[in-house]
């Protein structure tokens, strides 16, 4: 007991192995799968989610251009271009 660390007699060496060849082929195809299944759905959500938007972008641009054609001096305003005489007082 002279050492306060404990002396081993035969030296152990580990080596650290990955995954075999069937395992990574397994895990790669997995992998492959669930990109597919994702694309599967996430393309097209995306060319809906488009579309949508340009639809909406026409409906809102069709309102206001109608919102703009009734306002004061559009050409839906329904008013005559009259002038105004200015009478001296």
């Amino acid at each position: 007991m002279n050492d306060a660390r404990p002396q081993f007699s035969s030296a152990r060496t580990v080596s650290l192995q990955g995954p075999g060849i069937l395992a990574q082929i397994i895990a790669i195809l997995i992998f492959l799968a669930i990109v597919a299944v994702l694309l599967l759905f996430v393309v097209p959500l995306a060319i809906v989610l488009f579309v949508v938007g340009v639809i909406a972008y026409i409906v809102f641009r069709i309102k206001r251009a109608f919102r703009r054609a009734h306002e004061p001096n559009g050409p839906l305003d329904g008013r005559r271009n009259v002038r105004v005489v200015q009478r001296d007082e």
